[in-house]
């Protein structure tokens, strides 16, 4: 329960963190936008020792800025690493980059994920968890102490904490603190906050620098430096200074090599060590082990005189540097041998000895430095040395193939009592060091121990793939496990031809599900698909291979003949069993290609001079500086490779030679040559095959081709059935509203001779009826057809206005403009109809003798545009909002005509706008 309470209050203290950002970092932070993110390391630095542990990397990625300045995010525990030791005896953890190993399952996702809403100072309003999260395992990752074991039910993350969020953000804001992202301890939280990655540039917070005079050139090249995190390369300029900057999220090793012979005394090829000297610093190379943390600086200053003696360090991590540079004394004097392979003479009992003499030297530094040195710099170093001194039993081991003398009668029989213990109860997963050069090398040397512990039980199959796989599982979890099974893939991989990689493809499948550390399965995945590309069948992959005078060989030269390409990384005398299986070819029908690594060290081949002679035989050397034979072909481990093409250079067989230390493999060679100069022939079988495929496929063909020819026949003439009843509808449509048009016209007609009997205007009501009879033949005419010729129309809208004028004594005139065929011009019947009647009806009816009305008609390119303008009292300030039984059924019918893509449309306007009485409506009507 104490561990939960104490993991919630840390967790709420993460949850400040966008305050701090903001805080600190305001420009940067300020200028991104939706999709921008930052990470966060999380760090519980003042624990205390043998307690708890939690480290966090946090994603917040903005998804979106709103206009009052609050930001939403999303915000993502990209990793979580937690070590508890509940009751101080067993250490416990996980660690979600590396979760416990499933075989034939894909690991789910167990990243917990809030989305929380800022405001611009950075004060959270809102937090909320996206899901509820899944419960963790935390399980033993060190030796036990106790026989006992301890496993813990963990839940990462705990989404009540979001409620006392607010008085937190307050209190970080009005903290102020600064300059935190070189790792700096936050006030009272027991937390550091270091920023590691953002979609925005992050300044490098590491810097070595210095100067050395009367430096010379090999001088120069005799120093190196090897820094992780920073892809810069050590130079020393000509006056001696040289400047390195890095960006760390942790604490990272780092090396200083210094390789230079010390002067000679003249004429005498004796080194020369001044007076007083340090003789351990006179020697060819001195090696510093560096350790620096976020925010380091170190200022290094020499004499190329006596570069050995005069180094001086400043800067914040100078007293680290002293201490590598005491360290780096130490190796160079200390006892404990290192064994020879092959070796007739050993003792583990002696190498104990010494080791425990070393360990007494070391111990004896490093309590001078006690207080010094800050703790996190003191605990690598302890860590480190435990870990290299486990390595070197490790290494007494794999070269004395695990016997502790000569005489012992069984592996692992008459070791000291404590020879093991320095390797077994060291805390192997709960290391942080990942990068280090010296905890990789020990994993290594570990892997081999343990397999070759297990090929005591599982008749010595150490050595193989399953020899290493298996006891990792076994034995290891967290890092260690999927460091050991990406070299064990990489191992095997390397060394494998395309066929038996495929038997691991299901390992390959569990560890890419299962690691989360991209690192890790982008080495094995690069590897794979190296492999791949060499499946028999498939063009060959490397095209040009560049040679050590810096020239390309273009591989496509060859192309005509079988190719027999041999890769010899090593031993150079390999080549005399290649020797005798070229003097069994035509060399019109074969080539080989023999590409040698050129290197110091191996002596000179025998057979070189005969090989060259042969005209079938192209030899080349190579470099180690040669990515493609790195990545393409896969050499940089191994010795003797060879690759059978044919003549269109197609792969035939793979990797036939994978090591000299295997019998000559012949007999696959010239199976696989065989089948490289075998005309490509079809046999009666293929050939009946090939017939067979033929007709099916020709059948196939034509069936398709039935079958789309019927579906697509049908869903024509479904298109056409469906067109023609749109079409019918439409018209159905028209018609009715139509018929909807005539009796409201003739109601209106009948009113208007109503009204003048009533007035006792019988004269006027006899002309009216007169001429109504005659509109309404001609409407009466029309009323089948859905068009109709604009001639018609007009005559029409005239003998109406000539009815109206009758009542109301008005004054129309209708003009048409010269290029208009109405003969020709065929537009829907009575469309024109309602909009004068709205005019005199609603505008000029009280106007008398001073009402006028026009009607105005042009052609612009398809539409017809129709201009009805009156003197009337207008529609007020929203003539669009005008309603009445006539305009909906020509809007209706204008609807109507622009279902087929045409922009018909009415707009209405009162003149009031022009200091005018009066409405303007026009009339736009699609034509042909």
């Amino acid at each position: 329960m104490i561990q939960k309470i104490k993991h919630c209050a840390a967790l709420l203290l993460l949850l400040w963190l966008p305050q701090l950002l903001f805080a600190q970092k305001g420009d940067a932070f300020s200028k991104m936008k939706p999709g921008d993110w930052f990470e966060v390391l999380v760090s519980d630095t003042a624990r205390r020792p043998n307690d708890e542990s939690y480290r966090y990397h946090l994603r917040y990625l903005l998804k979106n800025v709103k206009a009052e300045g609050s930001r939403e995010y999303m915000l993502t525990f990209e990793r979580i690493r937690i070590t508890v030791s509940p009751d101080r005896h067993t250490a416990l953890g996980y660690d979600s980059y590396y979760p416990p190993y499933l075989q034939g399952i894909q690991q789910k996702s167990v990243k917990p994920v809030f989305f929380m809403l800022a405001d611009k100072t950075g004060k959270v309003l809102s937090m909320k968890p996206q899901s509820d999260f899944a419960k963790m395992n935390l399980n033993e990752i060190a030796p036990r102490k106790k026989n006992a074991i301890t496993s813990m039910e963990f839940e990462p993350v705990h989404p009540e904490t979001a409620s006392i969020i607010s008085k937190l953000i307050l209190e970080a804001i009005a903290s102020g603190d600064k300059d935190w992202d070189n790792g700096r301890l936050y006030k009272d939280s027991g937390l550091t906050f270091l920023l590691s990655a953002a979609t925005f540039p992050l300044a490098d917070n590491v810097v070595l620098e210095g100067k050395i005079k009367n430096i010379t050139q090999q001088m120069r090249d005799g120093m190196n430096l090897y820094l992780p995190g920073t892809e810069q390369q050590f130079r020393i300029a000509e006056d001696g200074s040289f400047r390195i900057t890095a960006f760390l999220t942790e604490g990272s090793g780092a090396m200083l090599q210094y390789r230079y012979p010390p002067k000679e005394v003249p004429g005498s090829g004796v080194p020369h060590i001044p007076e007083g000297a340090d003789v351990a610093l006179s020697i060819r190379e001195l090696n510093m082990p560096l350790f620096f943390q976020p925010g380091d600086t170190l200022r290094i200053t020499a004499d190329g005189n006596d570069i050995a003696n005069s180094i001086k360090f400043t800067g914040n991590a100078a007293e680290m540097a002293s201490f590598a540079l005491h360290l780096a004394k130490f190796a160079q004097s200390r006892k404990t041998p290192e064994i020879s392979y092959g070796a007739q003479s050993f003792s583990a009992e002696a190498f104990m000895k010494t080791q425990s003499g070393d360990e007494k030297t070391f111990r004896q530094l490093v309590s001078s430095y006690r207080g010094r040195l800050p703790a996190a710099v003191m605990k690598y170093y302890d860590i480190k040395f435990a870990f290299e001194e486990a390595n070197r039993r490790l290494d007494f081991l794999i070269k004395t193939n695990s016997q502790a003398s000569p005489e012992a009668p069984e592996i692992f029989e008459g070791f000291p009592l404590n020879f093991f213990k320095g390797i077994d109860t060291l805390p192997v997963l709960m290391i942080d060091y990942n990068s280090a050069g010296w905890y990789r090398t020990f994993l290594n040397s570990l892997d081999v121990y343990l397999s070759s512990k297990a090929s005591q039980f599982n008749g010595g199959s150490n050595g193989f793939f399953l020899g290493d796989y298996v006891p990792s599982l076994n034995y290891l979890r967290r890092y260690p496990l999927y460091a050991t099974l990406a070299d064990a893939f990489e191992n095997k991989l390397g060394s494998s031809d395309w066929k038996s990689a495929q038997t691991l493809k299901p390992y390959y499948d569990d560890f890419v599900n299962n690691c989360g550390d991209t690192t890790l399965t982008n080495a094995v995945k690069e590897k794979w698909v190296a492999v791949s590309a060499w499946a028999p069948g498939n063009l060959l992959p490397l095209k040009n291979i560049r040679l050590a005078d810096g020239s390309l060989l273009d591989i496509s030269k060859f192309k005509g003949k079988a190719l027999s390409m041999t890769f010899n990384f090593h031993y150079p005398d390999e080549m005399k069993r290649l020797l005798e299986r070229i003097r069994k070819q035509d060399p019109n029908k074969v080539h080989f290609l023999v590409v040698q690594l050129k290197e110091d060290g191996y002596a000179k081949s025998t057979v070189l001079e005969a090989l060259k002679k042969l005209p079938q035989v192209t030899f080349v050397e190579v470099t180690r500086q040669n990515d493609d034979l790195e990545d393409v072909v896969l050499l940089s481990n191994w010795d003797v490779k060879t690759f059978v093409i044919d003549a269109e250079q197609r792969i035939i067989q793979d990797n036939i030679d994978d090591s000299p230390e295997r019998l000559p493999q012949d007999t696959a060679f010239e199976e696989a040559l065989k089948r490289a100069l075998t005309p490509k022939q079809m046999g009666k079988a293929e050939k009946a095959q090939l017939i067979k495929t033929i007709g099916w496929s020709a059948g196939s063909i034509l069936l398709t081709f039935l079958f789309i020819f019927f579906i697509n026949k049908g869903r024509i003439a479904g298109i056409r059935k469906k067109e023609a009843v749109k079409r019918q509808i439409k018209e159905l449509e028209i018609k009715a509203i139509r018929s909807q048009m005539n009796p409201h016209f003739l109601f209106n007609a009948l009113n208007s001779i109503q009204s003048l009997i009533n007035n006792q205007q019988h004269k006027q009501a006899n002309i009216y009826l007169e001429k109504f009879s005659v509109l309404m033949r001609r409407v009466l005419n029309n009323s089948e057809k859905s068009f109709v010729p604009l001639t018609d129309e007009m005559e029409a809208v005239t003998l109406y206005c000539e009815l109206e004028k009758l009542r109301f004594d008005f004054d129309f005139s209708i003009q048409m403009s010269g290029e208009i065929n109405a003969e020709l011009i065929e537009i829907p019947g009575m469309i024109i109809q309602p909009l004068v009647e709205n005019s005199i009806v609603h505008g000029l009816a009280q106007k008398g003798s001073a009402g006028k009305l026009s009607i105005v008609i042009h052609q612009d390119k398809s539409y017809l545009h129709i201009e009805i303008k009156d003197n009337g009292k207008g529609l007020g300030p929203e003539p669009e909002k005008a309603q009445g039984f006539g305009l909906k059924l020509v809007r209706e019918r204008l609807a109507l005509l622009n279902a087929g893509g045409a922009r018909g449309k009415l707009t209405l306007s009162s003149n009031l706008a022009n200091e005018e009485s009066g409405t303007t409506a026009v009339l736009i009507i699609p034509i042909d």
